[in-house]
C-alpha cells in the first residue's frame, strides 16, 4: 500500500490516501521527526551523510513497515488518525527484524567467487561497493521500488551507459535471487526491477585484418617506430620484454579469433588435453557448465601451434591492453561512428577501430566471418553456445548490417535505371585460410 511522507511545519507526516465508493479518507501518523536541508522530497529520505540521517531513514522504514501492517488487519475507513498511531506504535515496539544487506553481500561473494569467473566475481563485488557507495547501511527490507528508482537514477547522474547500470542491476538481482532462494530474503519487490539496456554497436574483425595481425612481425624497429615519441627512455630489455608480450597476445588474440571460445576458455587450453592436431579438433568448453564443443582446427591457428607451440597464458587484462597496440600496429583505423546513453543523454563517439578492439571482439568476429561466408547459424551457434537465434542475432549484428549493406548496393536503384533492369550480382570469392 502506498504510504508517502510529506512535511507540514517542518515536520515529517506519512500519508495514507485512499477512495471509495465515493468516500475519500486521509490517514496521517506524525513521528517526531524535524525535516532539515538534507532532506529528499522526491527520495522521501535523508540524504544518509550523518549516523544521524540514517537513524532518521530507519525509523521512516519503520513506520512505512508498521502503517502497512496496521492497514493489513483494519479497515482504514474505520480507523481515525488517533487510533491509528496507537496501532502503529504498538507495532513499531515489537520491530522487524531487519536484515542488513551488505552483511549478506559477504556470504553471497563467498559463493560467487566458487561459482563464477574471476571476471563475474569482480563484476558482482563492483556491484556490492557501487550499492554501497549509495546506501551504506541497505537492509533487504528497504529494496523496494522506490530504492530502484533512486538507484538507478543515481547511476545515470554519474553519466554510466545503459547498458553498465543494467549489468549492476542484473548483479544485484543475482545477489537477491540467491538470498530468496535460501529463504534469508522474504522481500520479492525485487522481482518487478527492469534491467536497462541499449542496442550497441560491438565491432568485429574482418579475416583480412586477423590475419594482418598474424603476418605483425613485431622487432625492435616496430617498437622503437611504435614508441618514437618516448624512444629516448626505452631500454634493450624492455624492448624486448614487450616484443616478447605482444607476440604471445598476437597468438592468442588469432587463437580467439578462429576458435569462438569466450576468452576465459581460450586463455586456459591445455594443449596436451584439448588439441588434437592430427584429428584437426580442438576440445573445449563452451562455458563454465555449457556442453562440451569440438572445434575444427583453423589453419591460421594450427601454423601457431606447430611453430612455436600453444602460447602461454597472460591476464584478460593484459591481453585487452596489447591487443589494442597490435590493431594499431596492424592500421586497423577505420573510423567508427557510434552513439550510447550515459547519464540521461544520447552522447555520439568516435574512434579508431584498433581502439575498440577487446578479448571479446575474437569470438565476436569468428561469428561474423563464418557468417558472412554463408554458414547456416545454427552450426556457428553449436560452437558459441547461443540458445537462441535472437541473441545469435544481437551478437552479430554489424556484420548483418554490413551483409544486408552489400546486398542494397547491388540493386539498380543507385544508377537510377529502370525498375525492370537489375544489375547482375556481384560474384563473390574467398578462399579458406
Amino acid at each position: 500500500m502506498a504510504i508517502n511522507f510529506f512535511v507540514n511545519r517542518d515536520s515529517i507526516y506519512a500519508l495514507y490516501r485512499k477512495q471509495k465508493n465515493g468516500r475519500r479518507i486521509n490517514l496521517t501518523y506524525f513521528p517526531g521527526i524535524q525535516i532539515n536541508d538534507e532532506w529528499n522530497p522526491d527520495r522521501q529520505r535523508f540524504s544518509p551523510k550523518t549516523n544521524e540521517l540514517e537513524a532518521f531513514n530507519k525509523t521512516l522504514l519503520e513506520v512505512e513497515v508498521a502503517f502497512n501492517k496496521v492497514l493489513d488487519t483494519h479497515d482504514p475507513f474505520k480507523l481515525e488518525n488517533e487510533k491509528l498511531a496507537e496501532l502503529i506504535e504498538q507495532n513499531m515496539q515489537n520491530k522487524p527484524r531487519y536484515t542488513p544487506f551488505f552483511d549478506y553481500c559477504d556470504i553471497y561473494f563467498e559463493h560467487a567467487s566458487k561459482r563464477f569467473t574471476r571476471r563475474r566475481s569482480q563484476q558482482i563485488l563492483t556491484t556490492i561497493n557501487k550499492i554501497k557507495d549509495f546506501s551504506p547501511n541497505l537492509t533487504f527490507e528497504q529494496i523496494d521500488k522506490r530504492f530502484y528508482r533512486d538507484f538507478t537514477q543515481y547511476l545515470m547522474d554519474k553519466e554510466y551507459s545503459s547498458n553498465y547500470v543494467g549489468s549492476i542491476i542484473k548483479n544485484l538481482k543475482r545477489i537477491l535471487n540467491y538470498a530468496t532462494e535460501n529463504d534469508d530474503n522474504k522481500n520479492l519487490e525485487y522481482k518487478n526491477f527492469k534491467k536497462p539496456s541499449e542496442e550497441v554497436y560491438n565491432i568485429y574483425l574482418t579475416e583480412e585484418e586477423i590475419e594482418t595481425i598474424y603476418n605483425l612481425v613485431i622487432d625492435k624497429k616496430m617498437i622503437r617506430e611504435f614508441h618514437k615519441d618516448k624512444e629516448q627512455f626505452l631500454s634493450e630489455r624492455s624492448i624486448n620484454l614487450q616484443i616478447k608480450a605482444l607476440d604471445q597476445a598476437r597468438k592468442l588474440f588469432v587463437i580467439g579469433c578462429w576458435t569462438g571460445l569466450r576468452v576465459e576458455n581460450y586463455l586456459n587450453i591445455d594443449p596436451e588435453i584439448h588439441i588434437d592436431i592430427e584429428k584437426g579438433f580442438i576440445h573445449a568448453i563452451a562455458n563454465k557448465n555449457g556442453p562440451k564443443l569440438r572445434i575444427p582446427i583453423h589453419k591460421l591457428v594450427r601454423q601457431i601451434i606447430e611453430q612455436d607451440g600453444f602460447p602461454k597464458s597472460v591476464t584478460q587484462q593484459r591481453l585487452n591492453e596489447h591487443i589494442k597496440v597490435l590493431g594499431e600496429m596492424a592500421k586497423i583505423k577505420d573510423v567508427i561512428i557510434y552513439t550510447r546513453t550515459e547519464g540521461n543523454k544520447r552522447i555520439e563517439h568516435t574512434k579508431n577501430k584498433y581502439e575498440l578492439i577487446t578479448t571479446h571482439t575474437a569470438r565476436r568476429s569468428f561469428a561474423s566471418n563464418l557468417l558472412s561466408r554463408g554458414i547456416p547459424k545454427q552450426f556457428i551457434m553449436a560452437v558459441t553456445g547461443h540458445k537462441t537465434e535472437s541473441n545469435f542475432n544481437k551478437y552479430t549484428a554489424a556484420v548483418q548490417k554490413d551483409i544486408m549493406t552489400e546486398q542494397l548496393a547491388d540493386y539498380d536503384v543507385w544508377d537510377g535505371e529502370a525498375k525492370s533492369k537489375k544489375k547482375p550480382k556481384k560474384q563473390k570469392k574467398k578462399e579458406i585460410k
